[in-house]
């Protein structure tokens, strides 16, 4: 075959018209020329690589028989800027045969490079229909490359669209080695090269290539590490690029065994961690903190994890941060699974059970949208219940569903407001129901001329009632004022002076006779008589407080002072000198009338083990029972006990057990690291390399066996024969060299050593054991002791002195745990605990109040009997109950004292 060249001819900038003859002729030998080149053109076939990009990064595909259009040559464009069909057509051919690449530049140009030079060119084969005029960007876009894949990588690879970047580099022969270093070198990349290394680790640039990733990725770690470093004085450290120190570190570690700038360099990154998880740790204790106080704190718990997952993100095996995770997914399980069962009771329409299972999860609400969507469905319902039962005027049902709605979302004034309205509907209807009742009353009383009863049973009724029947009353009050002022004279002149009981109640009935019919009218005669007899009352009710209030020992002062009080309220000319008796008996009054608990707590431990923290209970209690919301007064202070009453109540307690046990144990285990590392001859390659050249030997012989039959004109067979054997020799020597060449020809084996390590199990035990009994003012123990046995066990192990390049997966870990702080952990919990037990048992006192008093009553004793039911009434809620009604009625049957079950004393 013979050996052509390519022509090439430059076109001058003419239009068609202005062709002379002469170049019209030499076009034409052109076009002879260049169907002589066509034709050679059929007969060649081209190798070649397309390297081109995809979103993994360079790849490249191996064809053989490549064509750019269907053919293997190109249009030189060298100079010119646009181009129609006619001066496309008088562009040189450039043949694709001989020439190192072909490239399609960011510019949309193709350029052909041959020996070493570059060139303007566009494709064969163009089309002109749409356009009449192309550019070389824009006719490079018909480009298309053709040939039959040989390889590719990826694997799935196809010829790509001949885009901007697309590069075709042309070979000799299919060379698959020569292609991944192609790609690897377009791409440029430690990903590439290792590629390049695991596809051909025969090669002689495997060693440099060894250490230049190593290289690469260690300083690629210690840049990130000292931007990492240089940010630590900002708002927040940049993690990003820890993370990216440690795993290039990682990556160099594991480039080159056993390289120690990496090593050290894991373990400063080690050290970071450390410090950047302490903001996590006490994040989640401010979590726990905030639960056990019922407020807003799960932003701490969010906070949080989020950033330990970000520093998981640096080096997720590293055992603290597990362990830190791991609490903290342990508390988010907790609030989930709360949330999930809510969410249950919802499905079933069980609100009430919904929002009562949140329990102190409920402070997280403002911070937790799924939370609060159970509270909002709880709400929702309840307040649309209330709604409906107000339109139909269930006002007590009403007022029921509108109460849980307020108790949800107490920040809604409009749901207030509702149940507002709903009560005020109820009294409207009780106040209407009574005035009613009333009138009924006041009309059969006015039939039986009782003008006094019928006017009593209308102005007895409370304010707004009483309103309702003013009417009434104004058609009764002259009536009233005779009848009254007949009978409030005729009482008096039989009761007053006031000398027992029965003169005390029927000079009270006087007194409200003559205060009303003064109220109703303008006769100041009416008002001079109900003066004279408040005087006589007010008299009587001082010689009475006198007579408790001068009793031995104090034992009388609340009898006294109540009637004092009394008396005051009816004293006219010595109003200041009552109100002057009473401050100076009130501060004993309180005293004996308030519920008081003095505390006592010893140590029965060890002062050692304990210091102050039996004052640190007491201190804890005074605390919890002062913010308990029952009225009573904390006694602490011995000279106070002294001086002042002595409690009522006081709480002896002691610390019967409270200490720490710290055992820990040391351990050596016996582990392995990489101690380092050396290359050795592959026996595998040896085997290969031993059998290649024995085919190549072997092939040498066929081939002078061939050609000495040909040159011997042997017969045909012969020489048919001989050729085979060459054939099949040269197959085998390629098998063997192929297989030579992609087996690695030497291997790096580790060296493995044995070390021991230091194991610490650390074993914390502490526990503490407080009992308490409330003993009352004679000594006598109230109730059964109550006794705080609290416990807690830890154990932590920690593993030191490993080495960083331990083969059997030990690592460093383990932090050992504070004694100190777990002791204080644990008092924190048997703290919390005693002062619950206590409040939970000082509830229990006002009941140990009353049955004292009922005893002092049986037994004769109503002195004794009237101060405790005063101090019952005064440490229970005020309102109906049975014990304060039975309080009441006693002070009122027994002394005459005006005390009400609505009001403190």
């Amino acid at each position: 075959m013979k050996s052509w060249k390519p022509i090439s001819f430059r076109c001058p900038s003419k239009r068609p018209t202005e062709i002379s003859r002469l170049e019209r002729c030499c076009f034409a030998a052109v076009l002879v020329l260049g169907a002589s080149i066509t034709t050679h053109a059929k007969d060649a076939s081209l190798t070649a690589v397309v390297l081109f990009d995809v979103p993994q990064g360079a790849a490249y595909i191996q064809i053989t028989e490549a064509v750019l259009n269907g053919k293997i040559e190109v249009r030189s464009c060298d100079g010119v800027s646009r181009l129609d069909k006619n001066s496309y057509n008088a562009l040189p051919r450039a043949s694709l045969a001989g020439a190192s690449s072909l490239q399609r530049g960011a510019d949309g140009v193709l350029t052909l490079t041959t020996n070493g030079k570059s060139v303007c060119v566009v494709p064969s084969n163009l089309k002109f229909e749409r356009s009449a005029e192309l550019t070389p960007a824009e006719a490079a876009e018909q480009a298309l490359i053709r040939g039959t894949p040989v390889s590719s990588s990826p694997r799935d690879a196809t010829i790509p669209a001949f885009k901007p970047g697309v590069q075709l580099v042309f070979l000799a022969a299919p060379d698959a080695e020569l292609a991944d270093f192609l790609r690897a070198q377009r791409a440029n990349t430690v990903r590439d090269w290792e590629d390049f290394l695991t596809r051909y680790p025969s090669s002689a640039r495997r060693a440099s290539a060894q250490e230049a990733i190593a290289g690469f990725h260690q300083r690629a770690a210690e840049a990130a590490f000292a931007q990492y470093q240089s940010s630590r004085g900002a708002k927040t450290e940049d993690v990003a690029m820890l993370r990216q120190a440690c795993l290039e570190a990682q990556t160099a570690s594991q480039s080159s065994p056993g390289y120690k700038p990496a090593a050290r360099l894991m373990d400063e990154i080690g050290r970071e961690l450390d410090n950047l998880a302490r903001p996590d740790q006490t994040r989640l204790q401010a979590y726990r903190k905030a639960l056990q106080d019922h407020r807003p704190g799960y932003s701490q718990l969010s906070a949080a994890k989020l950033h330990v997952e970000r520093l998981l993100e640096v080096r997720p095996d590293y055992d603290p941060l597990l362990s830190l995770q791991r609490e903290i997914a342990a508390e988010q399980r907790k609030l989930d699974t709360t949330i999930v069962n809510a969410q249950v009771f919802l499905v079933e329409s069980r609100y009430d059970h919904a929002v009562s299972s949140l329990g102190p999860y409920v402070a997280f609400a403002s911070e937790m949208p799924r939370l609060d969507a159970v509270l909002n469905a709880a709400f929702k319902h309840h307040y649309e219940s209330g709604q409906k039962l107000a339109a139909r005027q269930e006002w007590k049902k009403a007022v029921l569903e509108f109460g849980k709605a307020a108790a949800i979302r107490p920040d809604r004034k409009d749901v207030q407001a509702a149940a507002d309205n709903a009560a005020a509907q109820i009294e409207t209807q009780r106040n209407q129901q009574a005035a009613n009742t009333a009138v009924l009353e006041s009309d059969e009383y006015a039939r039986k001329n009782q003008m006094v009863e019928a006017y009593n049973v209308l102005a007895d009724l409370p304010e707004k009632p009483r309103a309702m029947v003013r009417s009434q009353l104004a058609a009764l009050s002259q009536n009233y004022i005779g009848a009254a002022v007949q009978r409030a004279q005729k009482i008096q002149e039989s009761h007053v002076p006031i000398k027992n009981p029965t003169d005390e109640n029927a000079a009270l009935e006087a007194y409200v006779l003559w205060d009303r019919a003064s109220s109703l009218g303008d006769d100041p005669a009416i008002t001079l008589k109900r003066d004279f007899l408040s005087a006589k009352i007010s008299a009587y009710y001082l010689d009475q407080a006198n007579r408790y209030l001068q009793k031995a020992s104090g034992s009388g002062t609340v009898v006294g002072w109540l009637y004092l009080k009394q008396a005051v309220r009816y004293g006219i000319t010595n109003l200041d000198s009552l109100k002057d008796e009473m401050a100076r008996y009130e501060p004993l009054y309180q005293r004996r009338s308030q519920l008081s608990v003095g505390i006592v707590f010893r140590d029965q431990t060890s002062r050692r083990d304990s210091h102050g923290f039996a004052d640190q209970l007491a201190d804890a209690i005074t605390s919890g029972l002062d913010s308990c919301g029952m009225p009573i007064a904390v006694v602490r202070n011995s000279s106070e006990v002294e001086e002042a009453q002595p409690a009522n109540f006081t709480l002896v307690g002691q610390v019967l057990e409270h200490r720490m046990v710290k055992n820990a144990t040391l351990d050596a285990p016996e582990s392995k690291y990489r101690a380092g590392a050396h290359e050795t001859k592959n026996p595998a390659w040896l085997k290969i390399e031993s059998d290649y050249e024995s085919a190549q030997h072997q092939l040498g012989s066929a081939q002078q066996a061939l050609t000495d039959a040909q040159a011997q004109h042997k017969k045909k067979q012969v020489i048919a024969d001989a050729n085979d054997a060459v054939q099949q020799a040269q197959k085998s020597v390629d098998e063997l060299r192929h297989k030579l060449e992609t087996t690695e020809q030497s291997r790096v084996e580790t060296v493995v050593e044995s070390y021991h390590y230091t194991k610490k199990t650390i074993d914390l035990t502490a526990s503490a054991k407080i009992e308490f009994q409330f003993r009352d003012r004679a000594g006598n123990f109230v109730g059964q002791p109550a006794d705080v046995h609290k416990e807690k066990h830890s154990t932590t192990v920690v593993f030191e002195n490993v080495k960083a390049d331990d083969t059997e997966g030990i690592t460093n870990q383990g932090v050992e745990p504070d004694g100190a702080q777990f002791l204080t952990d644990l008092e924190i919990d048997s703290r919390n605990a005693l002062v619950q037990a206590v409040r939970e048992r000082a509830a229990e006192l006002p009941a140990t109040v009353l049955q004292a008093a009922r005893t002092l009553a049986q037994q004769g004793d109503s002195d004794g009997a009237a101060e405790l039911y005063v101090l019952y009434l005064n440490a229970t809620p005020q309102g109906a109950s049975p014990g304060r009604d039975e309080a009441v009625k006693f002070l009122r049957d027994q002394f005459t004292l005006a005390v009400s079950t609505d009001a403190k004393l």
